[in-house]
């Protein structure tokens, strides 16, 4: 089965060098990479093009991996596209699986890497597994840190079925990052599960819709994704307009787009929740100049749920309850989930 791997490119260049290399190393052998270029003021593409030793523009190229005998060397394509402005990391992934021809894709950002071996791994969980629509791995944070990216030492490696599925996606037993998803090609398309371009936090929503469709998840406890914490990233930088807009309309989406029926309605409800008590917490913890007028947005925004939380465990009682609480309760609750 042929794997294509996704990589959106902006201003990457002190880590491309990285993150090209642990792909070119796999040694899974059936692989199309795909490097979407958005538009970026850096040296970026140049120094892909250079390590994939194809000019610029190219599509669909043959590729040795560097070192191997050239008998001896497994071949991939690569497929180099560009966006003639800049459009965001949603939009860059959105590309590259409309240009994808692999069985499965598999999403990695430019700042990160992945294990010799982790294609290979996924690629025969699935062969286990009857090929389900998604296999994930484990994550390997660097440097040491609090970011909780594991999965869930209560999952089975295998989960059949929507309801047990989308539990494991809207409960976060697996990480609701798009990134170490081994994804079946023919469902997100099927499905028309794109990312919804300019937004910040895109995984969540992507996450949320996606629950909704997938029906069998395959688990490897092997690592299969290196995931590098950028201190001047998104997640540690303050609160811009943009993010604040970008949870709103999020939260909003989410609500338009609710499952009629139970259990999906009810794990969709609780992913909410934590979502808004999440971000609450984080413009709190920043002492935000919009911390209250994004609680009092929050609050109306999730009333309606009010009179259905008698559908919810006590854990998402005290979670919902929390966000009209002072925001060290609030603080507290959001650690129950």
């Amino acid at each position: 089965m042929k794997v294509s791997i996704i990589i959106p490119v902006y201003n990457a260049a002190p880590t491309m060098e990285r993150c090209l290399y642990s792909v070119l190393r796999q040694s899974y052998p059936d692989l199309e990479i795909i490097l979407v270029d958005d538009h970026g003021t850096d040296n970026s593409m140049v120094l892909a093009t250079r390590l994939l030793e194809i000019p610029a523009g190219e599509n669909a190229q043959p590729l040795a991996t560097p070192g191997d005998h050239a008998a001896e060397a497994p071949v991939r394509s690569v497929i180099i596209l560009h966006h003639n402005e800049n459009r965001g990391l949603s939009a860059a992934r959105n590309t590259g699986l409309e240009a994808a021809t692999g069985d499965y894709v598999f999403f990695l950002d430019s700042d990160d890497e992945i294990p010799i071996r982790a294609i290979e791994n996924l690629i025969h969980t699935a062969d286990l597994y009857s090929h389900p629509h998604l296999v994930c791995g484990e994550v390997d944070v660097k440097p040491d840190s609090k970011t909780v990216l594991k999965i869930s030492n209560k999952l089975p490696a295998y989960i059949e079925g929507n309801k047990a599925s989308s539990r494991a996606i809207l409960r976060r037993e697996i990480p609701i990052m798009a990134c170490n998803k081994l994804l079946r090609r023919d469902f997100l398309l099927s499905n028309k599960l794109y990312f919804k371009e300019g937004l910040l936090h895109e995984d969540n929503l992507w996450s949320f819709q996606l629950s909704g469709f997938v029906h069998n998840i395959a688990v490897t406890r092997q690592v299969t994704y290196i995931y590098h914490i950028n201190k001047k990233g998104l997640t540690m930088e303050r609160v811009t307009p943009q993010r604040l807009n970008s949870i709103k309309t999020i939260i909003t989406m989410q609500i338009e787009s609710l499952s009629k029926e139970r259990p999906l309605l009810t794990l969709q409800e609780a992913f909410i929740f934590f979502t808004a008590a999440w971000f609450l917490d984080l413009l709190y913890e920043q002492s935000h100049q919009d911390y209250y007028s994004m609680r009092q947005w929050t609050r109306h925004a999730l009333r309606p749920f009010s009179s259905v939380m008698h559908y919810h465990s006590l854990t998402n009682h005290m979670l919902y309850r929390a966000i009209y609480l002072p925001p060290a309760v609030l603080r507290a609750g959001k650690k129950l989930r």
